[in-house]
C-alpha cells in the first residue's frame, strides 16, 4: 500500500488523498470547539455557478447541491481513487503506469462525472446537508463579526457569521459608507455583494 501511495506515477493522486485527510482532521478538531468547517467555501461554489465555471457547467457538476467543502472532498477522493485504479489496471495490462500527462486529465474528467452523480446521492440521503448549502444571495441581512483585520472602504477585513443551519461562513467585508471603519470584534450587517467582498453597515 505504501509503495502505491509513494509511487511517482501516483504523486498527484496521493496529494489529493492527503488533502482529504487533512480536511477531515481539521473538521474533527473544529468540532471539539463547537464549530464546523462545512460552511467554508460556499462563496466559491456560488461564484463558480455565476461565472468562473459557467452556470450550466456548474449546474451539471451539482456544485450547489451540497456545501462546497463536501463537494470538494468528494471530488478529491474520487480523483485519487480513480487515478490509483487507472494506474493499477495499466500496470497489469502493460506492466507500466500511465504517464502523468495522460492519467491526471483522464482521472480528473472521470472524477468530475462521478462526483456530479455522487453528490446527488448524498443530497438525497442527507437532506439537511442539501438545505444548508445556501447561496450568497441569502447572506443579505446576516449579522457578522469582524474576526481579522480592520475594515475600511477598499480594504476589506474577514468576518464570520452563522446561518440558520448552524453552519459558519467566512466573508470579506468593507463599510458601505465611504469614511466608516470597522474594528476587530465589531458586528456588522451584510447588505450588498461586490465582486470580492461584501458591503456592510454597522450593527446597532
Amino acid at each position: 500500500m505504501t509503495d502505491i501511495l509513494l509511487s511517482p506515477a501516483n504523486f498527484w493522486f496521493s496529494i489529493a488523498l492527503c488533502a482529504v485527510f487533512v480536511v477531515l482532521v481539521l473538521e474533527l478538531v473544529s468540532m471539539l470547539f463547537g464549530i464546523s468547517l462545512l460552511g467554508m467555501g460556499d462563496d466559491l461554489g456560488d461564484i463558480d455557478s455565476d461565472g468562473l465555471l459557467g452556470s450550466e457547467f456548474a449546474s451539471w457538476l451539482n456544485v450547489n447541491r451540497v456545501p462546497f467543502l463536501v463537494w470538494l472532498i468528494v471530488l478529491l477522493t474520487t480523483f485519487s481513487l480513480v487515478g490509483f485504479v487507472l494506474n493499477g489496471v495499466s500496470s497489469l495490462i502493460i506492466s507500466s503506469a500511465l504517464p502523468g500527462l495522460l492519467s491526471v486529465p483522464l482521472a480528473l474528467l472521470l472524477s468530475l462525472f462521478i462526483t456530479a452523480k455522487t453528490v446527488l446521492v448524498i443530497a438525497h440521503i442527507l437532506p439537511s446537508i442539501e438545505s444548508s448549502a445556501i447561496s450568497s444571495d441569502e447572506f443579505v441581512g446576516a449579522v457578522a463579526e469582524i474576526t481579522i483585520g480592520r475594515a475600511s472602504r477598499g480594504n476589506p477585513a474577514e468576518a464570520k457569521f452563522t446561518d440558520n443551519y448552524s453552519q459558519p461562513h467566512f466573508v470579506l467585508v468593507e463599510p458601505f459608507e465611504e469614511k466608516e471603519l470597522f474594528a476587530q470584534g465589531e458586528r456588522v450587517i451584510l447588505v450588498q455583494k461586490n465582486e470580492r467582498s461584501w458591503l456592510a453597515t454597522r450593527y446597532q
